[in-house]
């Protein structure tokens, strides 16, 4: 494997999300870590709950994804 190679990979490992990453939640307006936002969004869907926030946020779709896709 070259040096390039193993660069590429731990860019790549570097831009995975983890559980502890925090970002900005455009609708509960507030800072959130992407587990918090995992949890409000199984409780949301398990309980069908439609006023909730987290309820077919779209935010929340992409961080399940991208953090779907680094797992």
């Amino acid at each position: 494997m070259t040096l390039a190679e193993l660069q590429h990979i731990r860019r790549q490992r570097q831009d995975r999300l983890t559980l502890a990453d925090e970002f900005y939640c455009r609708p509960r307006r507030k800072r959130l870590t992407i587990e918090r936002c995992l949890e409000d969004y199984l409780e949301a869907n398990a309980f069908g709950s439609r006023k909730s926030a987290c309820y077919r946020c779209p935010q929340g779709c992409a961080n399940r994804v991208a953090y779907a896709e680094g797992s």
